[in-house]
């Protein structure tokens, strides 16, 4: 059982990480607030603060400094965060899978850098802003994170490639709170709300523009042009690329198709493109590579139900284990979100963490 009272406070310069390190100084803790300092030569103190990037320095400084009263220190993670995020995030979608950079970025670099500034500091405590809880399955006698008391602002997904978190040593101080609640609290420490705008998307690329994004990449290559046909074999155009484009997407496609059509398949071999209708991206089964957690833990496969979410905003839907494979699931009910290269999260009927993978639709079992 630790007993010390001194945490170190991931901080992004939201009002969320901002609250938390407010809640635990006025619990009694000495808290630390750490940002890290992803970008190089970034000038984001000409910027409006809605302005910014995920984790922005001058607003952590004047937080900690002027409102929270703690000292903050900047830790350097511009090499992990360009190798294991932004290369990683490129190297997906040319291998035509969609990435999810926010999880990548728990996974290897916020969370293991602040631990290990912690445990250089010998500090034992570490928190974050995230909105999640501790809670223990019964049925897999597991302590694991939970999904939020507001599931629309749910952040288990979000954790759930994170490995050596544990009750004992992280601390998620609003976890249990709603965006609403957090806010008004904020409001009344004196915060500067107005300003604190939440990053929705991936800190270094916005949704809208990932294909223009990943143009840059291909420019002086010579590349051909891409076919776009209909699931049917129906051609009805070309693209430049189809690099950045991922499953169930209909911005930015252009191609005039004479109904609503929607991304369903990114063939990298064949430089194809291939849509359909919204009611064909349905699909009831799927595989994960790479699992972890008690999930697949034990060498059979879990027999009983479970759940499975594809997105952080998702409602967690019913799934199973297909007979005798462990990394191979079918769903009660057909779901569009069957994206290759995106996590799949899943829980127990208490909405408990209890494992996760990469979806595959190839039948890759690793």
């Amino acid at each position: 059982m630790i007993k010390s009272k001194k945490v170190i406070v991931g901080m992004s310069g939201g009002v969320d990480s901002a609250v938390s390190a407010w809640l635990l100084k006025k619990a009694g803790y000495d808290v630390t607030g750490v940002i890290l300092k992803l970008w190089e030569n970034v000038d984001e103190g000409g910027k409006g603060w809605g302005e910014r990037t995920c984790c922005h320095i001058p607003m952590v400084g004047y937080l900690c400094e002027r409102i929270i009263g703690i000292p903050y220190i900047v830790v350097d993670a511009e090499k992990t965060f360009k190798n294991d995020v932004v290369e990683e995030f490129k190297a997906a979608y040319k291998n035509g899978e969609t990435p999810n950079p926010c999880i990548a970025c728990n996974e290897s670099v916020k969370l293991p850098l602040l631990r290990r500034y912690a445990q250089e500091a010998g500090i034992p405590l570490v928190a974050t802003g995230h909105y999640t809880t501790w809670k223990r399955s019964q049925d897999f006698k597991w302590t694991g994170l939970s999904i939020a008391r507001d599931p629309s602002k749910d952040q288990s997904y979000f954790l759930s490639r994170t490995k050596g978190l544990e009750r004992e040593n992280t601390l998620f101080p609003i976890g249990s709170m709603t965006k609403g609640e957090v806010r008004i609290l904020a409001e009344s420490a004196g915060f500067p709300v107005a300003g604190l705008l939440e990053n929705q998307e991936a800190c270094f690329i916005s949704e809208k523009r990932v294909s223009s994004y990943m143009a840059q990449e291909e420019t002086g290559k010579g590349q051909a042009a891409w076919t776009v046909k209909t699931i049917e074999g129906q051609e009805i155009g070309s693209i430049a690329s189809g690099v950045g484009l991922t499953r169930g997407q209909r911005r930015g496609l252009a191609i005039a198709g004479g109904r609503r059509l929607y991304v369903h398949t990114v063939d990298m071999g064949k430089k194809e493109l291939l849509l359909s209708e919204k009611d064909e991206l349905l699909e009831n089964t799927f595989w994960v590579r790479d699992p972890m957690g008690p999930l697949f833990d034990t060498e059979r496969a879990h027999e009983g139900e479970i759940h499975v979410k594809f997105r952080s905003t998702m409602a967690p839907v019913p799934c199973r284990n297909q007979p005798g494979e462990k990394a191979h699931f079918s769903l009660s009910v057909p779901h569009d979100g069957i994206v290759e290269g995106q996590v799949a999260a899943f829980y127990d009927k208490l909405n408990v963490l209890v494992g996760s993978g990469i979806i595959t639709r190839k039948g890759l079992s690793n």
